[in-house]
């Protein structure tokens, strides 16, 4: 019998609100290869509910080590926004406050990116040529990561960080050929944005290659 690997400490991540009106139901949703990329890093993965009470409960449990906010729904404040959740989005605004406080790790992929960055007084503005494509990316010179100067990322957004509108408490790392960001840092706080999937990638994924460097060296069990 295989002994299964010793996951050591919490790594929370927020979901996608789907709804199904049609049988009256409303329900979260966590793509399960993020549970596989988590677990190969050597932590646990805890799904936090899009419900702030329970949220709350959840998160008060020890040895919680790190944070990552997932993709889908776009953000409520967002003019013409298309699948909005605005209770997810106070989910995230209060894991994000939480993160900080104890200066915890904070992952945050396509929409969480741009929920990260608005909060910090980005403008998001709506683009083409990005939803359901793939792209060349530039990486700057102070990419931390074993990045080439040039790669495709298969991108799934609609809303965009312009570099220009970017805050200044903010790095960018990597920018699409239209001069909007696909990757940031925080300049003083470990928090990342990355604005395509790493659990949609293969194994030899750059962005899985971020998300493995975060969880298995910032992350203080």
């Amino acid at each position: 019998m295989t002994k299964e690997p010793r996951l050591d400490g919490r790594v929370l991540v927020s979901q996608r609100h789907v709804a199904a009106p049609a049988r009256g139901e409303t329900g979260d949703y966590l793509d399960q290869r993020w549970s596989a990329l988590v677990a190969d890093c050597g932590r646990e993965l805890v799904p936090v509910p899009n419900h702030l009470r329970h949220a709350r409960a959840i998160v008060s449990a020890a040895n919680i080590v790190g944070l990552i906010l997932s993709g889908g729904n776009d953000l409520a404040t967002l003019a013409g926004a298309a699948d909005p959740a605005p209770h997810r989005d106070m989910v995230e605004a209060w894991l994000v406050d939480y993160a900080t406080a104890r200066d915890l790790p904070v992952i945050a992929i396509c929409r969480g990116a741009q929920l990260l960055a608005l909060r910090g007084g980005a403008v998001l503005v709506p683009a083409d040529g990005h939803a359901g494509t793939s792209h060349r990316i530039s990486v700057l010179g102070h990419c931390e990561w074993d990045w080439p100067a040039c790669f495709s990322v298969a991108s799934h957004h609609r809303w965009v960080i312009p570099a220009e509108a970017l805050p200044r408490e903010f790095e960018a790392v990597a920018l699409a050929g239209d001069g909007t960001v696909e990757a940031y840092r925080h300049r003083s706080l470990p928090q990342w944005g990355l604005m395509w999937h790493p659990e949609r990638e293969s194994d030899k994924g750059y962005a899985r290659a971020a998300v493995r460097s975060i969880l298995t060296t910032r992350c203080a069990s």
